[in-house]
């Protein structure tokens, strides 16, 4: 018996090449098609059975996950059947075959496909033979991943495709050779075969309709949203700020990789196979069940409002999912509503995960045996820019923030196993200006008095989303891990804001001018701040006025800034550090 990988790489890449909302699209689609439709009609096509129900007009993502669950087992049947589908998801699929021909040619068939229809889009196949009644599937499956990389890494990249010889004109959207002039707006500009797929309008709508229909399922009140391309485009084009968020959950490699280890051991090893098969399927539908549900209760939270409810129909809000399926997301939406609409998925992402009702409960159980918790987490990092500015820039910036925020499994520890509690975070910026998107510099720009022993951090991100009070007994150190999450908490993030946003008659009771000499002398350093603050609290105390008080990380003396450590090769550094500056710029992103 053979077992089969199929998986694009480079998939944010491929979407945010370029800056036009119609190809970020239509990439999205494509990615989502190569390992959902083409994989399984390239099986039906080699005598498998028809998982796609390619006689059906419209794609149904229910459907699609009831016939992955109803396969006939592969070991048991007679020889007409030849593949079972072990997953098929957004730019992955896993496969058995009963022998290497078939493995070979569903490989051809897929990459052939993805070469004529989604060009520049980096997709390879592998396959690894087994012997079922005695080697482990799960161990197998990770022979195959690292076959993978493997081969990937030796494949010549995309760019070789597009030869520059003889020398041809540009595309206007992609910078690579163009292939033939296209329509943009209501002129002809030379276009790339790769930016000409994308824009196929098939493409959007296709996807669109899948988004539709995903946030109607189970609902009682569904959420009737209007896509259109062309209007989002020209409403984005109008909104001050856009945001690019990029979500992933935590520790999801690990337990895909070690599923196996989360399972019984007490069956024989021809039931562990099929057990990994029917457990790692339930697994992988209900962590996209999870996601999907996320979703439409953030976007519930955050863009529908009762206006919109009571006027039940459909509307068209300032948002695109571009990525929601597996552990990940990624979305372009307004920029005032991204901070909110990215708490809210985090918080329901993590609930989701807890219910005992999607596909038996596999998540939780999974999760306490792999994490010590019955959950998952996720951490999103968040770009807001200027509508000009690049998609592909943003997104990176974003991919960084994400990376930033996942760094908190170093400060919260297992107390058993010494390994990251599961948390969610958010890291965020907000791009005022295109002279740089690079985090390392742009955090550095946020630390000044820096010493070998010492630091003073004019930043307190990433924040912390998941609530820890009743988790402590599980982590390392509880009382230093809880106090450092109670500082780096978003609920604090919020509670500066609403300082900051604080009213009366109208006006801000904090002026912006005192606003704006705090935010001055943060980078004049420490002991200078806290002098600005020690006028701003004498000066307001007689009228009665504690707004400072949230602001405050010390009462006495009055202070911006707490102290943190961190073990630095391998020497304690002393960090001071203040959540100011991050609600002065959230300040305008998170009023109620």
């Amino acid at each position: 018996m053979y077992l089969v990988l199929i998986e694009t790489s480079g998939n944010q890449n491929y979407i945010f090449s370029t800056n036009r909302l119609r190809e970020n699209v239509g990439a999205s689609e494509l990615t989502c098609r190569a390992g959902t439709q083409w994989v399984l009609e390239a099986v039906k096509e080699v005598g498998g059975t028809d998982l796609w129900n390619s006689h059906s007009q419209q794609f149904d993502n229910q459907q699609l996950r009831n016939n992955l669950l109803n396969q006939p087992e592969l070991e048991n049947t007679n020889e007409k059947v030849k593949v079972e589908v072990i997953i098929a998801t957004s730019g992955k699929a896993l496969l058995l075959t009963k022998n290497k021909d078939i493995a070979k040619e569903i490989i051809k068939k897929v990459t052939t496909r993805a070469l004529k229809e989604a060009p520049g889009l980096d997709i390879c196949g592998v396959y690894e033979k087994f012997n079922w009644d005695t080697q482990l599937l799960s161990d197998i499956n990770k022979q195959l991943h690292k076959k993978f990389e493997g081969v990937r890494s030796r494949r010549p990249g995309q760019n070789t495709r597009f030869m520059r010889l003889p020398v041809v004109d540009d595309c206007n959207s992609s910078g690579l050779p163009a292939s033939q002039l296209g329509q943009v707006g209501d002129r002809l500009v030379p276009l790339s075969l790769t930016s000409l797929n994308k824009r196929d309008p098939h493409l959007s709508q296709e996807s669109f309709k899948r988004v539709e229909t995903i946030l109607q399922i189970g609902e009682q009140n569904p959420i009737n949203l209007s896509f259109n391309l062309e209007k989002l485009e020209d409403k984005f084009k109008e909104i001050e700020w856009l945001a690019v968020i990029h979500a992933d959950g935590n520790g999801l490699g690990e337990i895909i990789l070690n599923f196996h280890d989360q399972l019984e051991k007490n069956s024989t090893i021809p039931n562990k196979n099929r057990e990994y098969i029917t457990k790692f399927r339930q697994f992988s539908i209900a962590l996209d069940l999870c996601t999907e549900q996320a979703f439409r209760t953030a976007l519930k939270n955050t863009f529908i409002t009762e206006e919109i409810k009571e006027k039940n129909q459909k509307v068209l809000l300032p948002i695109i999912p571009l990525v929601l399926g597996g552990d990940d997301l990624t979305v372009i939406c307004e920029g005032k509503k991204a901070l909110q609409f990215t708490y809210e998925f985090l918080k329901a992402f993590e609930e989701e995960t807890k219910s005992e009702e999607i596909q038996a409960g596999i998540i939780p159980q999974i999760a306490k045996k792999a994490l010590g918790c019955p959950r998952l987490s996720a951490c999103a990092g968040i770009a807001i820019i200027k509508p000009h500015f690049p998609f592909s820039a943003a997104y990176q910036l974003a991919e960084e923030l994400m990376q930033s925020a996942k760094q908190i499994k170093k400060k919260l520890q297992r107390r058993d196993k010494k390994t990251p509690w599961p948390c969610s975070a958010i890291d965020f910026h907000i791009l005022y200006d295109t002279s740089g998107v690079d985090l390392k510099l742009i955090r550095d720009k946020l630390t000044c008095d820096r010493n070998q022993n010492s630091e003073t951090r004019l930043h307190a991100r990433p924040y912390i989303i998941t609530e820890l009070e009743s988790e402590q007994h599980e982590l390392d150190n509880p009382e230093s891990s809880l106090e450092w999450a109670q500082k780096h908490s978003w609920e604090k993030l919020q509670k500066r804001v609403q300082a900051l946003n604080a009213e009366e008659d109208g006006k801000r009771l904090l002026p912006n001018t005192k606003i704006h000499d705090l935010r001055s002398g943060l980078f004049l350093g420490k002991e200078k701040a806290d002098a600005r603050l020690q006028l701003i609290c004498d000066r307001y105390e007689s009228a009665g006025l504690n707004i400072a008080t949230e602001l405050l990380a010390n009462d006495l003396p009055p202070s911006l800034f707490w102290s943190e450590t961190e073990l630095k090769d391998n020497q304690e550094k002393t960090i001071q550090v203040t959540g100011f500056l991050d609600a002065l710029d959230a300040v305008d992103f998170l009023k109620k």
